[in-house]
């Protein structure tokens, strides 16, 4: 097994999920699982200030950046920019089968053009040092044939790249929702370790369909990685080795709202860093009314009502 990149564990880039406040979030759960952004073109990190966001977090340690697109000056740019934020590794989405993506031709729609991606790669690693690597699937709309996504990395890899985060279904082009093809067609991680074996020195996490950390001693052996998706952001401690204690749970999200208060001192007040902890305390009694008091907290700003209510209920 080739030595870690990062950490075994990460969550995938989920678009509005996976931003800076559930960073910070996880950050306070547990930083020793990698975290991936939600997507962004390099043009919205070229020509906006998106990133500053992120400046919420204490570090960008374990927080790899998703960037999208498929020119190689606006990904370097792009790549040196969030290198200056300090996030740990820059991840290029040549997997994302949305309709919208497909017709800019990138996402997807890359893995049929890795001497584009390669030459991308290039670009962003004579901007940055930042460790660089790509999430893509294992195939295209109904096609059976291996020797594409075989090709793409035998390609990609004269750039340099080691590390392939590979969801292990094929992308629907075109012709399913961005929803269905997180469940269309099925899932074959069989696919993913005949890669790791055929590519043994690069790093293959494994990314797609998984409910827990349960029985993960199997895939140690097969792949560098597991990484998860929804279901971590529905669990949030679903990377805790011990059963963690409503109180340990209220303490976090206390300590949570808390950097809240003071990040958005000098900021506007942005009600989606409260969504991340709205149904955190399902099936805990008084889930209901800690909703309740969430939804409260957000329409009106008032953080400090939901942290004078959270420590009443500790």
């Amino acid at each position: 097994m080739i030595d870690k990149f990062e950490n075994y564990y990460s969550i995938a880039p989920m678009m509005g999920k996976t931003d800076s406040y559930f960073c910070l979030l996880m950050e306070l759960i547990n930083n020793n699982t990698t975290i991936y952004t939600e997507m962004m073109h390099s043009e919205a990190i070229n020509r906006t200030n998106i990133l500053e966001n992120y400046k919420a977090l204490n570090s960008l340690s374990y927080i790899a950046i998703q960037i999208a697109g498929n020119c190689p000056k606006s990904l370097s740019k792009a790549a040196k920019k969030a290198s200056t934020y300090g996030f740990s590794e820059i991840n290029i989405n040549c997997g994302c089968p949305s309709k919208n993506v497909s017709a800019g031709k990138f996402g997807l729609s890359l893995l049929k053009n890795p001497k584009l991606v390669k030459q991308c790669i290039n670009a962003i690693k004579n901007e940055t040092s930042t460790k660089v690597s790509v999430k893509t699937r294992i195939g295209i709309d109904y096609n059976s044939d291996n020797e594409l996504l075989d090709n793409f990395i035998q390609e990609v890899n004269l750039s340099g790249v080691i590390k392939y985060i590979i969801h292990a279904r094929n992308g629907i082009l075109a012709k399913l929702s961005t929803k269905q093809n997180l469940s269309i067609p099925s899932l074959n991680y069989k696919r993913v370790f005949d890669l790791k074996r055929k590519f043994k020195k690069n790093i293959i996490i494994i990314n797609g369909g998984f409910l827990s950390t349960n029985n993960f001693d199997t895939y140690n052996k097969k792949v560098d990685g597991i990484m998860i998706g929804r279901e971590a952001y529905k669990n949030p401690w679903i990377f805790s080795k011990n059963t963690v204690s409503s109180n340990d749970k209220i303490n976090i999200v206390t300590k949570y709202i808390e950097k809240l208060i003071i990040y958005f001192e000098k900021r506007s007040f942005n009600k989606k860093s409260l969504y991340h902890i709205q149904n955190i305390f399902n099936n805990y009694y008084g889930a209901k009314d800690w909703r309740k008091n969430v939804n409260y907290a957000a329409q009106n700003n008032d953080l400090q009502h939901l942290l004078n209510y959270i420590k009443y209920i500790n």
